[in-house]
Formats: structure tokens, sequence, C-alpha cells
């Protein structure tokens, strides 16, 4: 363990690489099944729970940031250049 990092920076760390895994398993489903498609529970279609884990990796963002783990300033200016990229040679946009 790297102790450099004190123990709530670890686990905020990770609990957000946990939510990275369950953002990625969504939208697994999604394209298994459709976004449209209710999970087994019925009660939720696979868009809502991608919109929910989406949202939980959004509050562990925030939370890495609130710690002072990582830079706001630096993450918006990276998801800027990421969305200048996709521009160029993505069809995204």
């Amino acid at each position: 363990m790297n102790m450099n990092i004190d123990e709530k920076e670890l686990e905020a760390l990770m609990i957000t690489q946990e939510e990275c895994s369950e953002v990625a398993q969504a939208i697994s489903k999604c394209f298994r099944f459709g976004l449209n498609n209710y999970k087994p529970n019925g009660k939720q279609t696979n868009r809502c729970h991608l919109e929910e884990e989406i949202g939980d990796l959004v509050a562990m963002f925030e939370i890495l940031v609130d710690k002072g783990v990582v830079s706001k300033e630096k993450i918006n200016a990276a998801a800027k250049q990421k969305v200048e990229k996709l521009k160029q040679w993505s069809t995204v946009f």
C-alpha cells in the first residue's frame, strides 16, 4: 500500500474504482438488452440504472475534488480536450 495516500483518500479512490466498474457493467447491460429494456426486477430500465450508476460516479468525483485528491479545474480542462478530440475523430457529434 502506498503510504503517501491517507486512509480517507484511499477509501474514496477504492469506492470510485468500484463505481467505475458498476458504470461499465450498466453500459454492458444496455448493449446486451437495450436502453429501454426493464431489468429482471421489473422496476427500472437499463437506462435508469445507467443514470443511477453515473450519478454515483459523479458523486465520487465530487468527493475526490472536495478531499483535494483531484483538481476540478484540471478535470474540466481534460473534459474540454476530450470533447474537442471527439469532434475531430468521432461520429458522436
